[in-house]
């Protein structure tokens, strides 16, 4: 949107939303984008941020059409739907409760973590009644036929090799908003997914940002699936940390887990999240602690420390292997697990006294609408 006085500058209104690999919630934002003029500097001002829950009724039959997609190319059109109503029905409620009137965002933005590439559709913008076809629209075009928005998506940078540990849209984040002129700086995103960013100094000629295990093991998924089955699906979450703050951890079942789930060497594929939140492996964890007596709030504590453990594990390796010897100035923590107590307790106790954690929150940016 060109402002009338001045036709070069660029005063723009995105709404962006973003669906984790489990498909709990979708994080929306709303950021507001200004330029005098082509020559001058972009400004970005965060103006609202919200986690608006898909129930369990809505995200079960995507999931389940998901972990099926190859096998049935038609039960496609109907994800295709599914997931364009969970968006536009999220940014509708999103601003009714912000009073922000739909017609002012100029463009919206989705990202779904879960998406398989071959289902991911390209930018569409808000179509006119009598192009509609409903036979054959991919989920960005429902977003912008029922908000009335231009949408867009957020796209694999080589969608034939589309693996977890490629640079990502996260890793650009990072390396945007955190590069500094001395600091070395490491952000770790703990989402569903465990993200781990290095980002020397902007003066520094070892390169750009390093992103080679960008993704390396769970973040909050293994605590999720612990947490729905502790409370028979009553709690999906463990939020700030309060349940398994409760229960007593079995350091050797960590320790077993973790000497045999190398995430250091091991992929977790985005599609776990799709095949029954990665119970494959978890679930085995949860035999072993009931075998052994272990309490609901035991388990969940232990599956815990498991995600904390890895993290740990993961931010020493790539530090070691790729810059040996590296002082790290500060540290970042953001995502849904870094509201986990139990996590960020851990990491403060095991990593080096002279590393300084930071919530991303202190960028001017809440942690949880990083993605988004």
């Amino acid at each position: 949107r060109k402002r009338k006085s001045n036709p070069n500058s660029l005063d723009f209104t995105v709404l962006g939303a973003c669906a984790g690999a489990s498909m709990s919630s979708v994080g929306c934002i709303l950021v507001r984008y200004q330029q005098q003029s082509p020559e001058e500097q972009l400004h970005m001002d965060f103006i609202r941020y919200e986690e608006i829950t898909v129930p369990l009724r809505i995200r079960s039959p995507i999931l389940n059409l998901l972990r099926d997609y190859q096998r049935n190319p038609h039960a496609m059109l109907r994800v295709q739907n599914m997931i364009g109503n969970m968006f536009s029905t999220a940014m509708k409620c999103f601003c009714k409760n912000h009073n922000i009137p739909i017609g002012s965002v100029d463009l919206a933005a989705a990202q779904a973590d879960s998406i398989p590439p071959s289902v991911l559709p390209s930018s569409v913008s808000a179509p006119r009644q009598s192009e509609i076809d409903p036979k054959s629209q991919t989920w960005t075009a429902i977003i912008a036929e029922e908000t009335g928005i231009t949408t867009i998506t957020s796209l694999p940078t080589n969608r034939q090799s589309w693996m977890p540990r490629e640079p990502s849209y996260l890793a650009s984040i990072d390396e945007l908003f955190l590069r500094d002129a001395t600091k070395f700086r490491v952000c770790i995103t703990i989402e569903d997914f465990l993200a781990i960013t290095a980002i020397p100094p902007a003066e520094s000629s070892r390169g750009i940002v390093f992103t080679p295990f960008a993704q390396c093991g769970p973040g909050t998924m293994f605590i999720d699936y612990a947490m729905r089955y502790a409370t028979s699906n009553k709690i999906e979450d463990d939020h700030d940390g309060s349940y398994g703050e409760h229960g007593i951890v079995n350091e050797n079942i960590v320790d077993q887990f973790l000497k045999m789930y190398d995430y250091s060497r091991r992929l977790l594929p985005t599609a776990m999240a799709v095949e029954m939140f990665g119970q494959h492996e978890i679930q085995g964890v949860i035999d072993e602690c009931l075998f052994v007596g272990m309490s609901d709030h035991d388990i969940v504590a232990t599956i815990t420390r498991i995600t904390s453990q890895n993290i740990v594990w993961q931010y020493n390796k790539i530090l070691s292997d790729s810059f040996p010897g590296q002082k790290i100035d500060e540290l970042f923590i953001c995502g849904r697990g870094a509201s986990n107590a139990k996590i960020v307790d851990r990491l403060e106790e095991m990593l080096p006294n002279e590393v300084v954690t930071k919530p991303f929150e202190d960028i001017g940016i809440p942690g949880d609408a990083k993605a988004a």
